[in-house]
């Protein structure tokens, strides 16, 4: 598959922002062709005899905007601007546009989760850290880098604490780490491994994270993955990390702009 860089320029906060992206000539062509239809007609008038001339795919995304506004009371005028973003467009790609399969995949990062912060507490128990320190997170991540039961976790499940993390951090209002799009792309595209992820500087906000009991919630926070919390809190969330102006979303998913 052939790549090609995409600039797509942006209006974020009344500023136009010129977004560089590497992407799959496929995918550019499939954005292309629903950012067209979306420009060329109103979703909210649509008739089958116009759907019955679209592609498969085009279609399949039209309905997928549809259902959300009818489960979720928000205005088709507002959710078409946020997945117009290639970002989001591209993220709604890798999960296959079906909340279904993000759900399983933020279970399964929680699950996860859960295993690495008890392998971290036993590495605490042992080793009696009094302050978490560069240095001692360093040292941290040289133990996680020769566990057994870390080198097993990779792809799908790599993914899903990350993701996990990403998401659930806004929604309970802690932003006390924060990564780019791109990352979470990429790790959706099973280009990252865990030693990857707690590498560098980044990495290290992510282990205090562990360290400090804060990436984890008591619970998993959403009951469904059909459920108007979890569509809300995914959608709000998008929106403010992405810096879109997206009012209706945001206090559907009780997230202050900040």
């Amino acid at each position: 598959m052939r790549l090609n860089r995409y600039i797509d320029e942006q209006l974020i906060d009344n500023q136009k922002i010129e977004l560089v992206y590497t992407t799959e000539e496929d995918d550019i062509l499939e954005y292309i062709e629903f950012i067209r239809f979306t420009m060329q007609y109103n979703l909210n008038e649509i008739n089958e005899g116009i759907l019955d001339k679209i592609s498969s795919k085009l279609k399949s995304k039209i309905s997928f905007i549809k259902d959300i506004a009818s489960q979720t009371k928000l205005k088709i005028s507002e959710l078409v601007p946020l997945i117009s973003d290639f970002r989001v467009f591209k993220f709604f790609q890798k999960i296959g546009w079906s909340f279904k399969k993000l759900f399983g995949l933020l279970k399964k990062g929680f699950n996860v989760a859960n295993t690495l912060a008890d392998i971290i507490s036993e590495y605490m128990a042992e080793t009696k850290v009094v302050k978490w320190t560069t240095n001692e997170l360093k040292k941290l991540d040289e133990f996680l880098s020769r566990h057994p039961m870390i080198k097993k976790i990779t792809g799908v499940a790599v993914a899903g604490i990350l993701v996990y993390i990403w998401f659930n951090m806004t929604f309970t209002g802690d932003v006390s780490y924060d990564f780019d799009m791109s990352t979470v792309l990429a790790a959706l595209g099973g280009t990252l491994t865990l030693s990857k992820i707690f590498g560098g500087a980044e990495g290290i906000k992510l282990l205090m994270l562990f360290v400090t009991g804060a990436a984890l919630g008591l619970s998993f926070p959403w009951p469904g993955s059909g459920s108007v919390k979890f569509i809300s809190a995914i959608l709000g969330t998008l929106a403010t990390k992405l810096k879109i102006k997206a009012p209706d979303l945001l206090r559907k998913a009780k997230i202050k702009r900040r």
